[in-house]
């Protein structure tokens, strides 16, 4: 019986040491790089040096970034590190400007006037919304 219980606590021991040290690893490991990269279809020679967009220039003020050629020769890879929701715009409307040569923005839209059904309806698409659709 004393056998039985020491090895119980035995095997207890060795359970928490080893979700311990679980937690102790998983802890001191840094969390992963995060860049945002795009290809844009250009040589990787136009966007480096004096003649590199004015926009990229100023994306490079604020950011890491990297210009690097794609795999597979299909162009350009422009990869910024760490960037937040303004700099992920800069960098799509970076790659609409030197593939279309102009940068697309939407307007808002307006409403209108709504209908006694359509106001009536306003609660339930937001419940709707906010849980999703099944």
């Amino acid at each position: 019986m004393v056998a039985k219980k020491s090895l119980g606590l035995a095997a207890l021991a060795a359970g928490g040491a080893i979700a311990a040290g679980y937690r102790r690893r998983k802890a001191v490991r840094p969390g992963p790089a995060e860049w945002f990269a795009v290809t844009v279809d250009c040589d990787p020679g136009e966007l480096s040096g004096e003649n590199r967009p004015d926009a990229l220039g100023r994306l490079a003020e604020h950011h890491e970034v990297r210009i690097t050629p794609a795999p597979g020769g299909r162009g350009t890879e422009i990869a910024v590190h760490a960037a937040d929701g303004k700099a992920r715009e800069q960098v799509r409307a970076l790659k609409q400007f030197l593939e279309t040569g102009e940068v697309l923005r939407v307007e808002g839209q307006p409403e209108g006037h709504r209908t006694v059904l359509g106001r009536a309806a306003i609660p339930v698409s937001r419940q709707l919304m906010r849980r999703g659709v099944r």
